[in-house]
């Protein structure tokens, strides 16, 4: 009976600390979206185009004001590394278009749905005519493929044992010119990205087409929101999944 007595006086202790922090967190009346250096997730403003992530958080603000929540759309780009600090810091709440990782969802909250489906793709010289159709394909050769610092997709590509990765590109604009220059032969990212730049690049690359895997992006929470600031940011996500927005969005780049 005392033993007894003294779990529940043990249980309810743990429960009256367990509200306190959770009421203790603080709630932001501004939601911080952030941007990243990542064409075509985000074009600046100054350019008069709207990348795909963009368009997301333009119509995510719409949404959110009209529940009563302030949104800020921070104008700045951030590397995914600086972005990831100031999520953890609380100086920004949302960002558009995380690949999924274990490290990170220990760290981060992620959306409850996808926001669109990237497949990781090869950049190569014009004059190669390498074909490769699969991971394993380059598990065989002893090539240099470059891949961009501290992406999700460089993580994945780096698992597989005997490829050879170079992932000092901080830069997709310097991955493309190091395959435009022969210095490495191929570059490693996701097509979202990627199909764009080698149309805008003018350099002598092209797309290898074989898509090497299929995955998704999704939207990136601090955890230092509120778990009702969480769930409204899915409610917004899912309303626009549900209307077609989001797939409008996507077919806009994905084609």
């Amino acid at each position: 009976m005392i033993y007894k007595t003294v779990m529940k006086n043990k249980i309810l202790r743990l429960s009256i600390l367990l509200i306190l922090f959770v009421f203790s967190a603080p709630t932001y009346a501004e939601l911080i979206f952030l941007k990243q250096n990542s064409t075509p997730k985000y074009f600046d403003s100054d350019t008069k185009k709207q990348g795909l992530c963009d368009l997301i958080y333009e119509e995510m603000k719409i949404r959110l004001i009209e529940k009563g929540v302030s949104v800020r759309i921070k104008p700045t780009f951030f590397p995914i590394k600086r972005i990831l600090a100031m999520m953890s810091s609380g100086e920004g709440h949302v960002y558009c278009g995380a690949g999924r990782n274990k490290k990170r969802e220990k760290l981060f909250y992620y959306s409850k749905y996808p926001v669109y489906q990237p497949s990781n793709v090869l950049v190569m010289h014009q004059d190669d005519q390498f074909l490769a159709k699969n991971y394993s394909d380059l598990q065989k050769t002893d090539f240099i493929i470059g891949a961009f610092f501290g992406a999700s997709s460089t993580t994945f590509l780096k698992s597989f044992e005997g490829i050879h990765v170079a992932d000092h590109f901080r830069e997709l604009d310097d991955g493309l010119r190091a395959v435009s220059k022969k210095i490495i032969p191929y570059f490693y990212y996701h097509d979202l990205g990627l199909t764009y730049l080698v149309k805008e690049s003018g350099l002598p690359i092209k797309l290898m087409p074989t898509k090497f895997r299929t995955y998704k992006h999704w939207l990136l929470y601090s955890r230092r929101l509120q778990p009702q600031q969480v769930d409204q940011l899915d409610d917004v996500l899912k309303s626009m999944i549900d209307d077609g927005k989001i797939e409008t969005f996507q077919e806009l780049f994905f084609k």
